[in-house]
């Protein structure tokens, strides 16, 4: 079972559903942080798993993509959308197997958070449960004022998403538009990567918008029509020569 299958008292604004599987992950450079979220979203090796690094480097669409592939009970909770309401919040979690916690950094320096972190930690470890934690900050550089939590998160498993190269970056795009039916030609891979922002979160905003553009319009992905797209956005970059 996943998320949806379970029913202890969760409410919606704890968690949301996941919507990334890791065959729409392009894992080059990363290959073994990949491999280690796989086994841990399996059962394998080591119960807890941090993962770190830049914004755009992956780490959410990871942890979605092993509460997806999880058999057992699991559950994806983006830290950001759930912190103004209280870290008790996540005391209905003992009810699952596996916890992937996003965004984990936004916790840092706030002690009824940093608190419950530490305890579901304990909580996990003493029952069996397995955790998975994102954050943008290294285990190294002390990410939380707690003593205790910062040993913890030190002793796991730790993992740091490293940046894709702008090839890879376009073929990520490439992969992500095919899974939705799409092509991108070479062209047009090469337009947006020379006027657009290079950062896979904005990329990744861009395919949702020209997959809605093309399929609305029934238009394929050429260089003219992504510019008009661009366009119509309101906010597109200088078009250059």
């Amino acid at each position: 079972m996943t998320e949806t299958d379970i029913e202890p008292q969760l409410t919606l604004d704890l968690y949301s559903a996941a919507k990334y599987g890791f065959d729409s992950f392009h894992s080059a450079g990363n290959s073994q942080a990949v491999q280690a979220v796989k086994d841990w979203s399996a059962g394998r090796g080591p119960d807890v798993l941090y993962l770190w690094g830049a914004e755009g480097t992956g780490k959410s669409h990871l942890l979605q993509a092993a509460i997806k592939a999880a058999a057992l009970r699991a559950i994806y909770v983006p830290i950001k959308e759930i912190v103004s309401a209280g870290a008790e919040i996540l005391d209905d979690l003992e009810a699952l197997d596996l916890v992937a916690l996003d965004d984990v950094d936004l916790c840092s320096g706030d002690r009824p958070w940093e608190q419950r972190l530490f305890r579901l930690y304990n909580e996990s470890q003493a029952a069996g449960r397995r955790l998975l934690m994102a954050s943008r900050r290294s285990p190294a550089s002390k990410p939380f004022d707690l003593d205790d939590l910062v040993s913890r998160v030190q002793a796991s498993l730790v993992y740091q998403l490293r940046e894709l190269s702008d090839r890879g970056k376009a073929e990520a795009l490439r992969l992500g538009a095919g899974r939705r039916g799409l092509e991108i030609p070479e062209s047009t891979l090469d337009f947006i990567m020379q006027r657009e922002r290079r950062d896979m979160t904005t990329l990744s905003s861009l395919l949702d918008l020209l997959d809605v553009a093309s399929l609305s319009r029934g238009r394929l992905l050429t260089v003219p029509f992504v510019r008009e797209v661009l366009a119509r956005r309101g906010d597109a970059p200088d078009q250059g020569d």
